[in-house]
């Protein structure tokens, strides 16, 4: 099969400089993982050969296209995934609100016409201290209205796994539909599931190619070294000391890319001492803020650069009568990937590691499969470590004390 969604390279770095013991003992996490596919073990991967799914979804996205504002209420794995994909149309109807700074609700919730409006409210546990309060607030705030208290149930839907769970309880309360979140999908493992695909659905996104983009990586996987390679690279560069990861997209879009990269690589592998730290950076602003460290503090990074041969938008750069620039007759695009290769040659220079993906654009396509290559990479070193990538133990100490803080408060 040729894979052409992207393009993938490493500089200052190859698989040659990778340890022998590293490579054999990727090799093994490799066929592990690759044997799990096969026997479709890790629904988080196997979950995008389904179709049959879309059509409900489908029916349902309808339904919420009708409403000039959606809102998701959710946080982490709930909706960052959805939030990656929906970058691509920017100005639809979704907005997410993931905060419970009272501030921010207030600012989201100012002069929303409920009548017009629809929430969305994602929770793999249903018992999400953050999403609970925001659908109460919302509840509370719009049920006051007596023209919408027995309308209530159309303008909600519940994403949710426990149908036990305070969520779905609350769902039950309103009468509210609630549909699974599969049981055995982690929240930052969820973006091809219902959580990722109806807010996609919603912005009149390609689903299906977003699914046969990753379908695309995983049989590239199968049958090619070049992700394992990554992953033995990746495991000797933290070896060797390179402990921060820098993604660094020079595609706007790709924002909430990075977030949502950063909770898959912090929370799957940061375990048992091990994990390197995610840094959310983007070209060409950070080179303002940040390039000044790389270059000459701590060389202790690893680069992931991100870029698009092809632009929907260009400008062509024109100068005032009587102020010549340097810009003068040159494309937007191409002053754009100027700044990109000078930021990765003068860290080339100083010997960092530097890994390049090149999109000939960004669709739904190409991001399903790099969202998918970012699976099987943290899967297939978590098994190289020994370590669990699909639990968060610590993560789970800090939810129980904080619920037992609050079954105490008023006592």
């Amino acid at each position: 099969m040729k894979f052409n969604l992207y393009r993938q390279e490493f500089k200052n770095i190859a698989i040659s400089d990778v340890s022998t013991f590293e490579r054999q003992n990727v090799a093994k996490a490799v066929e592990l993982l690759r044997q799990e596919i096969a026997e479709k073990k890790i629904p988080a991967i196997s979950i995008v050969e389904q179709n049959d799914d879309l059509v409900n979804f489908q029916k349902i996205s309808q339904t919420l296209q009708k409403f000039k504002k959606v809102f998701v209420l959710g946080v982490g794995g709930s909706s960052l995934g959805a939030k990656t994909i929906c970058a691509m149309k920017p100005n639809c109807q979704l907005e997410f609100i993931e905060s419970i700074d009272p501030d921010s609700i207030a600012n989201a919730l100012n002069n929303v016409d409920f009548s017009k409006s629809f929430f969305l409210v994602i929770s793999k546990s249903g018992q999400t201290v953050e999403t609970i309060c925001q659908a109460l607030i919302v509840i509370d705030k719009f049920g006051k209205d007596k023209n919408f208290q027995q309308d209530l149930a159309r303008h909600f839907l519940f994403i949710t796994a426990d149908k036990f769970s305070s969520l779905a309880k609350i769902a039950k309360e309103i009468n509210a539909q609630v549909i699974d979140h599969p049981a055995d999908i982690g929240g930052r493992y969820s973006v091809f599931c219902a959580v990722g695909v109806i807010p996609a659905l919603i912005a009149s996104l390609d689903v299906k190619k977003f699914r046969l983009g990753a379908k695309q990586a995983i049989d590239y996987f199968l049958n090619h070294s070049t992700i394992a390679n990554s992953v033995a690279i990746q495991i000797e560069l933290y070896n060797r000391g390179f402990r921060n990861n820098v993604f660094m997209p020079y595609v706007d879009i790709l924002k909430n890319f990075t977030d949502w990269y950063r909770q898959l690589l912090a929370e799957s592998l940061g375990k048992n001492g091990y994990g390197a730290t995610p840094i959310n950076s983007m070209g060409t602003v950070d080179q303002h803020s940040q390039l000044q460290l790389y270059l000459e503090g701590n060389h202790d990074k690893f680069f992931t650069f991100i870029s698009a041969k092809t632009k929907v938008n260009d400008f062509t750069i024109n100068d005032l009568e009587g102020c010549k620039t340097l810009f003068a007759n040159k494309k937007l695009s191409e002053i754009l990937d100027i700044e990109k290769n000078t930021t990765i040659e003068v860290l080339r220079q100083k010997k960092l590691p530097i890994r390049l993906f090149e999109f000939e654009m960004v669709d739904e396509e190409s991001l399903g499969a790099l969202m998918m290559q970012m699976f099987l990479e943290i899967i297939a070193i978590a098994y190289a470590k020994n370590i669990n990538p699909f639990d968060q133990p610590a993560v789970e100490l800090r939810k129980d004390l904080a619920k037992q803080i609050l079954a105490n408060f008023y006592e």
